[in-house]
């Protein structure tokens, strides 16, 4: 089945995102598919220019993160692609989006705030003043579009540093960040994971309370499956879990 383009405002509202939110999306491309659009032979351009349009107020972030650092590659912030799908591509390649200049967790940004959002620190992932200190900070929505809940949310990482998880451990990686042809060189601290432990993220318990505490809304987004949370509401459901058990959110047991 098919809708027309106009319902992806229905569904972002029954979603309980309002015009002058910020939100960060995680999507999958397949949104994009089940809808009509009058004027875009790309139905994922045509998808973001009708959140676009909707969010008329706000600010939208979609993660463009490549790793950069980590292969020991220069990040080059307006060619490097984004290495976590075509819905954030695509993004990344639309008129009027910013990009920030992390070399491993870069994001896209439109809107409102996108100067805020891309000018985290750079020598840290997930520590204070970093784009996802400024995630939590900011209260942003995460939403999911069509994809797993344990491919979404990177802002967990966030709270496992925050709280010093012993299957995370700190290393240092070599960046280089090449930006209105100038290089930039220095060392970014990462919280990796303990490769030794099943640290995949496994969200049952997270999704369970979420759902329990009345924090997650998820919802019919055409023919998918769409959550959002806010990231406070997030950070607090997950840090109570880690305090209970630190694996809560892994695979490890």
């Amino acid at each position: 089945m098919l809708y027309p383009s106009k319902k992806i405002g229905e569904h972002l509202s029954n979603l309980g995102i309002k015009p002058d939110d910020t939100i960060m999306i995680h999507g999958d491309a397949g949104i994009s598919a089940q809808y009509i659009y009058e004027n875009d032979k790309d139905p994922i351009e045509g998808f973001f220019r009708e959140l676009i349009g909707y969010i008329s107020n706000g600010t939208i972030i979609v993660p463009s993160f490549t790793y950069s650092a980590t292969k020991g590659e220069i990040f080059d912030v307006s060619n490097t692609p984004s290495e976590v799908g075509m819905f954030s591509e695509k993004f990344r390649l639309l008129d009027g989006v910013k990009r920030s200049h992390h070399p491993i967790f870069s994001v896209c940004a439109f809107g409102k705030h996108s100067e805020y959002f891309i000018n985290g620190r750079l020598d840290d992932c997930f520590g204070e003043q970093t784009f996802f200190d400024r995630l939590y900070d900011r209260n942003v929505k995460i939403v999911l579009l069509g994809c797993k809940l344990e491919r979404g949310p990177t802002f967990l990482h966030y709270v496992e540093q925050k709280l010093n998880v012993s299957y995370r451990y700190f290393k240092k990686f070599t960046a280089k960040v090449l930006s209105s042809g100038s290089e930039n060189n220095f060392e970014v601290n990462y919280f990796v994971r303990n490769l030794e432990l099943n640290t995949e993220l496994n969200l049952k318990l997270l999704e369970t309370e979420s759902i329990n505490q009345e924090k997650m809304i998820i919802k019919p987004f055409g023919r998918f499956k769409a959550r959002s949370i806010s990231s406070q509401d997030l950070f607090q459901i997950a840090r109570h879990l880690i305090c209970e058990n630190e694996y809560a959110l892994i695979g490890e047991k």
